[in-house]
C-alpha cells in the first residue's frame, strides 16, 4: 500500500506546483484580505492546514490501525479523483489568469470570464481543492481523514461560494446574475 501514499502526497504536491507556477501576475498571490473575504480564506485556510496534516500523518494512523481503509478500489478512486483535480485546477488558473485570487476582492478593470471551463462551472478553483484533498485522503486510506477533509472542506468552501457570489453580484450585477443561470456553482450539469 506503499504506493497510495507516495501517490497520495504526489497529488498534494501537484497542488503546490499548480499554486507556484500557474498563477500570473503579482496580485494572485496577494493575501491583503477585504470585507467582501467575510473570513472565507481564513477559514479555508485553517481547513487546508488540517488537511495537510491528516494526509501527511495518514500512515502514522495506519501504522497504529486507526482508521485505516484497506479497499484497493477506495485507493485507486481517490488517486482519480485527485489527479483530476490537478486538470481542473491547472485549467482553472490558464483561464482565469490574473484574476484568480486567494482572497475575495474586485481586480483593476476586473473582467467576467464565462469561457473555458468557466461555460460549464463557476468556481472550478473550489471543485479542484474538493477533489484534490478528497482525492489524496482516499489515496492514503484513512477513514477519519477522508471523514474531516470532506465535512470541513464542504462547509468551508459552501461559505466561500456564497461570499464569492455575492461580491461578484455586487461587481457584475445583472450579467452575474445571467451568468449563474447559464453554469452551475461546482458540479456541470447538476450542481
Amino acid at each position: 500500500m506503499i504506493i497510495f501514499y507516495i501517490l497520495g502526497y504526489a497529488i498534494i504536491a501537484g497542488f503546490f506546483i499548480i499554486e507556484r507556477y500557474v498563477r500570473k501576475g503579482k496580485d494572485t498571490k496577494n493575501m491583503s484580505r477585504t470585507e467582501s473575504d467575510k473570513g472565507s480564506t481564513t477559514l479555508i485556510s485553517i481547513v487546508m492546514g488540517i488537511a495537510f496534516i491528516l494526509i501527511f500523518i495518514s500512515p502514522v494512523l495506519d501504522y497504529f490501525k486507526i482508521g485505516g481503509i484497506y479497499i484497493v478500489w477506495v485507493r485507486c478512486f481517490g488517486v482519480l479523483l485527485g489527479a483530476g483535480g490537478l486538470v481542473i485546477r491547472y485549467a482553472a488558473f490558464s483561464t482565469l489568469g490574473r484574476f484568480f485570487t486567494r482572497i475575495l476582492r474586485e481586480a483593476e478593470n476586473h473582467e467576467l470570464v464565462t469561457n473555458g471551463i468557466y461555460k460549464y462551472i463557476r468556481h472550478p478553483g473550489y471543485l479542484s481543492d474538493i477533489m484534490i484533498f478528497i482525492g489524496a485522503s482516499m489515496a492514503m486510506g484513512n477513514l477519519i481523514c477522508i471523514i474531516v477533509i470532506l465535512i470541513s472542506f464542504v462547509i468551508a468552501y459552501t461559505y466561500r461560494i456564497k461570499a464569492e457570489e455575492k461580491m461578484l453580484i455586487g461587481i457584475f450585477g445583472e450579467k452575474y446574475v445571467q451568468y449563474q443561470k447559464t453554469s452551475k456553482k461546482l458540479i456541470p450539469f447538476i450542481y
